[in-house]
């Protein structure tokens, strides 16, 4: 009985991570110049093999040159190699249409940047509407009366109930270190969660 799963079909599909996209990239590339060094050694063949990163680096493989190859593309009833062939149209059409991808993922950002935006300036239209709504923008003490500031008071110690429970939530009973007491004393003595 085996206890490897041995050889799998990978699904062709372009690796998400950056990273790992890169290993991949590597790995292939390599695996390709052996693959074309087999062929070229194997079946005396000329060959050639251009590829180009991420970032726009260019990786050749070609036998006997590249420039010899191209010129075979170029003319196949010529015998002999082509000294002067130039790869520059190759990579210019590579650089057009890299510019052109970037171009487009510019143009999503700008879409997305409006949008934020938007919700920007909706999101202060309903700050300036609720702005008497909002806690710190309470006034001074000495202008409140008594029952505003029983009712602040009660406001803050909600607060504090609500934020305490959502610690207790995201670390744990215990998960600073410190005692599992979760009760709080105020000024006046009275306790509170």
């Amino acid at each position: 009985m085996r206890s490897t799963k041995g050889k799998q079909k990978i699904e062709m599909k372009k690796v998400g991570a950056y990273a790992a996209r890169k290993i991949t990239f590597s790995k292939r590339k390599s695996g390709l110049f052996k693959k074309m060094n087999e062929i070229v050694s194997l079946c005396n063949v000329e060959t050639s093999f251009l590829v180009f990163s991420d970032s726009g680096k260019p990786y050749t493989f070609a036998y006997p040159s590249l420039e010899e190859a191209v010129g075979q593309f170029k003319n196949p009833l010529r015998h002999e190699p082509s000294a002067t062939i130039n790869t520059r149209p190759l990579v210019e059409a590579y650089k057009r249409q890299k510019n052109q991808d970037l171009m487009e993922r510019y143009m999503d950002l700008v879409e997305e940047l409006e949008i934020n935006n938007e919700k920007e300036k909706i999101l202060k239209k309903i700050i300036k509407e609720n702005k008497e709504k909002i806690l710190w923008n309470i006034p001074p003490a000495e202008c409140l009366s008594v029952e505003e500031k029983k009712w602040m008071r009660q406001t803050f110690v909600g607060l504090h109930v609500f934020l305490s429970d959502m610690a207790l939530k995201c670390f744990g009973n215990d998960g600073d270190g410190s005692s599992s007491s979760q009760e709080s004393r105020g000024r006046d003595g009275e306790t509170y969660a």
